[in-house]
This record gives structure tokens, C-alpha cells and sequence, in this order.
């Protein structure tokens, strides 16, 4: 496993870390951050399917003015779970969910702390590390967006680099698993991030291959260093150990571990409209940036704008962009670090492009795969990465003698410009049923829509009810004559009790999606969508009977599961046999 060694620099990391944490033990909470009010009521639903059994929630019963969405089809659900482990502990969900961000910073920072370390030295792990927990969209993450899962996504990309890196300095299939491990990770955090920066990891590997380089027990990078293979082994063992075989490996066994979740994202999402994801606002053509908003100090909470009227930051940095300029002076000849410097000097100008409308033709030739990307400025995600790179890698323009002091005196100076943007607008944090349904009926938000939906709804018969905080009717009668019950409301599910004098169709107001399944007086009947809304329809015969709804399994869920057990297990066995060697 990861092993970060006691060090002065580790300390003064965590402690820049604690730092910018700090705003989030404040009480209170950000609701009007962009996606914050989102995140508390998705954690609510996923609450509540969890406390009724779902181990993977999927489906999110209160949206939708409470027909439900099966939310956790499209949204990775990692973040949640994480949030669960504080709310069960005792904290309410605003404080589940800023004790789980709190983590976010510290782990952001030991993983870029980690992997520059590797590559260079501990004084520039401490550069790096501080620039990634300050760099202007990792804070504009959280304390403006709100946007939980995005932000915790930063988690991930460092610890992915160090595992390529360390497979290339070891050929160990240990750290194949570690990296499938962090890959996987990723995926289930935020399949939109992992899109954008897939391909800087496998930029990554290309420039690791082309060097040619390994690294010593002491973490220094060397030269020339690859111990060529014996002519005792046989091809398979060469090429079961060639870390380019490895790292591909790594990445498709983290896909696997994801597949309870990727799976069903490929074979099910063909039942949601896509309008609400990509269309309308969410056009990623709307969303190219001005070339001075990279540049300009503006800070603001406002919500994105359209053709670059956005009305908040989306800087790079000064002064991360000023240590990344210094970095490029510490490049030299047949030095494998300088070679790793160039590459990441590039991601950060291409990341950068690709937020503005220049770049337009690329997006369009990829817009199947990333126009649910929906803002191209998400690619400041990447040049967060590369810059905080970078910025450890200026650590190297002075002597060794002097680079701690130097380590120090940059990250200071990081800190100190742009620690006045780490603080989040906090308000009286107040989740109701009467404010989940004003912001939906006010605020369009928490809506969307299967193909079985004609029309996107304006109300339902449920909203009055929820702000009455008494849910007394789920179903209807649409034809025949009957009495409809209510026995017992469910977050994955309703029972009513219906006694009908002839036989008689009812309704219940649930939106229908794959894995619905309603039984009569315990026996399977079929079930179809109705109506404008698409809702769970059954057929009843006459007399009095016991009609249940349930969300359960489909196929691809359950394929996509059977996939991510065996790859845990692969990845446990090969984990136990890696430390043991």
C-alpha cells in the first residue's frame, strides 16, 4: 500500500490543508452554492434507500415532485456512501456532507504529495501538494459550485500517476492494483472527470515508456536504470511484466471494479431522455470561455453564464501559472523529470484551450463521449493537476541545500494568494419536505425524464402531501370501481390495500423504469407506464387484495455487479500476495 514517510514537509502540508478545511467546521451551510442544495437532498434520497436495503441505491423516490428517478443509474455513487459513514455515525446531512469534503482536502493533498514525491523529492511533494489544495478551481469546487462529487474527484487523479509511476519504476502487478484500485475509484466518484483526464494518464504512460526510466529505492529518478529481462523467462513472462501491458491492465481492471456502476450506465441510460443532461442550458456549445476569465483575479459565487459570462472564477492562477513558468527553467538534457515537466507543461496548454470556443471542432468530433461533460471550463480540472506538478517541479531552480527553505517560501506564497478565496457564502442550513418541493416547483430542479414521459411535469398530485408532510395516497383508479389504501409508503417501493368491486386498472404515482416489479396478494403481475408521466400501471381483479410495488434488480445491474465482485476479489488476492512479497 501507499506508504507516506514522516517528514517535516508532510506536516506543514497538513497543516496549509487544515487550513483551507477550516471554513467547513463553521456551522451553517453553503445552500446557495450551485449544486449544494442538490447534494443534501440526493443524500437524503440515497439515505433512505440504504436504511431500506438497497446495498447500491439506485433510485431516488422524493424527485420528480416524488414520481422518483432512478438518479444513481447516471450518478456515481461513491460520494455518497462516504457522506453515509458520517450520518451514521450521528451527523446530520449537511455535516455528513462537509465532514466527507473536509477528507477531500486532506486526501487530495497526501495523493499529489505522494506522487510528486516519487517522481522528485519531498520539498517538491510539498509545492506540489499545496498548489493542488489552492489552485483556484479546486477551490471554486466547493466553496462556490457545492458540487460534492466533482470535488472529491480531485482524490483521485494523483494517486492514479503515482500508481502508473510506480508500475513503470517496479513492473509490479501490486501496483497495477493499487492503480486499478484509484481508477475504479474515479469512476464511481465522477465518470465525467474520469473522462477528462483518461487521456492525460495515457499521455502519462506514453512519456513514462518513451523515457525509459525507473527510479531508485530512494525515489530519485534515474537514468538507465531498466534491468533487462533474463533470457531464462519466457515472451508471456516478458510481456506480463512490460508496465505497458501492466498499466493497460490497471485501467481496464479499474473499469471492472466500476462496472456495478458503468454497466448499467452503457445498457439503461437509453431509458432517460438526454435533454436535461446535454440539451437547453446544459449545451456544452454555451459554455466556452472568454480567453481573459483564465487570467483575470475576478472571484464571485454567481452561476454560469453563457458565452463567458459566467459569474464566477474560472482562473487558472497566478500564481500557480507563475511557479509552472519557473519550472520550465529547471529543464535540462537527458533528465527524466524534465521530460515529465514538458508533458505536463502541454497537458496545462491543451486543458487550457480546450475551454475556449477554439476548440469547438475538437468538442464536436468527440461530443458523443464528452458533451455530457455539459461545460467545457470543467477542463481547469486537469490543469489543476498539471499545474500543481509543475509547481513542485520549481522547487528544483535552486540548490539542493536550499530547497526546503525554498519549498516552504512557495508554498507560502501560494497560500497567501489565494487563501482569500477559500471561504464558502454560508447560510442557515434548512432542508424540509416544504423546501425539496419549492425547489423543484420553483426552481425546475431535481426534474428529469424517461422516454415513457410525454412531458415533463409541472406539479403532481403528491407535492400538496409532502409540504402537508403526510403521504396518504400513491395510487389511483383509472378504470373499473375501486377503493385504493395506503398500507405503507417506502422509499424503494409502496404497498396500498385495493378492494374493488369490479376488475379494475389502478396507477400509482411512480414513474416506471427496468426493475420495477408489483406483486398482487404476493403473486407477479405485469406492469407497464401510463399516461403522460409514465407511471406503474397493473391491471386488478375483483375483490379485496394487496398490491405492492418494489424496486429491484435488472440484468445489466446484476452483470455489472457479478464484474466488479470478481475484479474486488482479483484485486484483495492480489493486494495480500503484493505485501507479503
Amino acid at each position: 500500500m501507499p506508504r507516506i514517510q514522516l517528514s517535516p514537509q508532510l506536516f506543514i502540508l497538513l497543516a496549509f490543508a487544515t487550513l483551507i478545511a477550516a471554513p467547513l467546521t463553521a456551522p451553517g451551510y453553503f445552500m446557495f452554492a450551485h449544486d449544494a442544495r442538490h447534494t443534501v437532498y440526493f443524500m437524503q434520497m440515497f439515505d433512505a434507500a440504504l436504511r431500506e436495503g438497497a446495498l447500491f441505491p439506485r433510485w431516488a423516490g422524493d424527485m420528480v415532485f416524488g414520481y422518483g428517478y432512478p438518479l444513481w443509474i447516471i450518478l456515481a455513487p461513491l460520494p455518497y456512501y462516504g457522506a453515509q459513514l458520517f450520518n451514521f455515525l450521528g451527523l446530520d446531512f449537511p455535516a455528513s456532507i462537509k465532514a466527507v469534503e473536509a477528507v477531500g482536502w486532506y486526501a487530495s493533498a497526501l495523493g499529489m504529495y505522494l506522487f510528486v514525491s516519487r517522481v522528485m523529492d519531498r520539498n517538491a511533494g510539498l509545492v506540489a501538494g499545496v498548489a493542488y489544495l489552492f489552485v483556484p478551481y479546486h477551490v471554486v469546487d466547493l466553496y462556490v459550485r457545492g458540487a460534492m462529487a466533482e470535488f472529491l474527484a480531485f482524490v483521485f487523479p494523483p494517486l492514479i500517476l503515482w500508481g502508473i509511476y510506480q508500475i513503470f519504476a517496479t513492473r509490479r502487478s501490486f501496483y497495477a492494483a493499487l492503480t486499478a484500485l484509484a481508477y475504479g475509484g474515479m469512476l464511481l466518484t465522477h465518470i465525467q472527470m474520469t473522462v477528462l483526464i483518461s487521456p492525460v494518464v495515457a499521455g502519462y504512460i506514453l512519456v513514462l515508456w518513451i523515457a525509459g526510466r525507473t527510479t531508485d529505492d530512494q525515489g530519485r529518478t534515474t537514468l538507465n536504470q531498466q534491468s533487462a529481462i533474463s533470457n531464462q523467462q519466457s515472451v508471456l513472462q516478458s510481456l506480463v511484466s512490460s508496465p505497458l501491458v501492466l498499466s493497460s491492465v490497471a485501467i481496464l481492471w479499474g473499469v471492472a471494479l466500476a462496472a456495478v456502476f458503468f454497466v448499467p450506465v452503457l445498457m439503461e441510460q437509453r431509458y432517460l431522455t438526454n435533454d436535461p443532461l446535454i440539451g437547453g442550458f446544459f449545451n456544452f456549445r454555451l459554455h466556452f470561455l472568454n480567453p481573459s476569465q483564465l487570467f483575470s483575479t475576478f472571484w464571485g459565487y454567481g452561476y454560469a453564464g453563457i458565452q463567458g459570462n459566467d459569474q464566477f472564477s474560472l482562473q487558472l492562477g497566478v500564481m500557480p501559472l507563475f511557479f509552472a513558468l519557473v519550472a520550465l527553467f529547471t529543464t535540462r538534457r537527458g533528465d527524466a523529470v524534465s521530460l515529465q515537466v514538458v508533458y505536463f507543461a502541454l497537458v496545462t496548454l491543451a486543458a487550457a484551450l480546450m475551454t475556449l470556443s477554439l476548440s469547438a471542432p475538437v468538442w464536436e468530433v468527440a461530443a458523443p463521449i464528452v458533451a455530457f461533460t455539459q461545460f467545457p471550463w470543467r477542463a481547469l480540472f486537469v490543469t489543476a493537476v498539471s499545474l500543481a506538478f509543475l509547481a513542485g517541479a520549481s522547487v528544483r531552480i535552486m540548490v539542493r541545500r536550499d530547497q526546503f527553505l525554498a519549498a516552504g517560501v512557495f508554498a507560502l506564497l501560494l497560500a497567501f494568494a489565494l487563501f482569500p478565496y477559500a471561504r464558502p457564502q454560508y447560510t442557515q442550513a434548512l432542508f424540509t419536505w416544504n423546501t425539496l418541493m419549492d425547489f423543484q416547483v420553483n426552481d425546475r430542479e431535481l426534474l428529469g425524464d424517461t422516454v415513457w414521459a410525454q412531458a415533463r411535469p409541472q406539479d403532481s398530485p403528491l407535492v400538496a402531501q409532502y409540504r402537508a408532510g403526510n403521504i396518504t395516497t400513491k395510487a389511483v383508479v383509472l378504470e373499473g370501481d375501486a377503493q385504493i389504501e395506503l398500507v405503507e409508503r417506502r422509499a424503494l417501493g409502496d404497498t396500498v390495500r385495493v378492494n374493488a368491486a369490479v376488475p379494475s386498472r389502478i396507477q400509482f404515482y411512480t414513474r416506471y423504469f427496468p426493475g420495477w416489479s408489483v406483486t398482487v396478494d404476493g403473486a407477479s403481475v405485469p406492469v407497464a407506464p401510463s399516461g403522460e408521466q409514465g407511471l406503474i400501471t397493473v391491471n386488478v381483479p375483483a375483490g379485496e387484495h394487496t398490491v405492492t410495488t418494489r424496486w429491484g434488480t435488472t440484468l445489466p445491474r446484476l452483470v455489472g455487479g457479478v464484474i466488479s465482485l470478481a475484479a474486488l476479489a482479483a484485486l484483495g488476492l492480489t493486494l495480500v500476495r503484493g505485501r507479503r512479497g
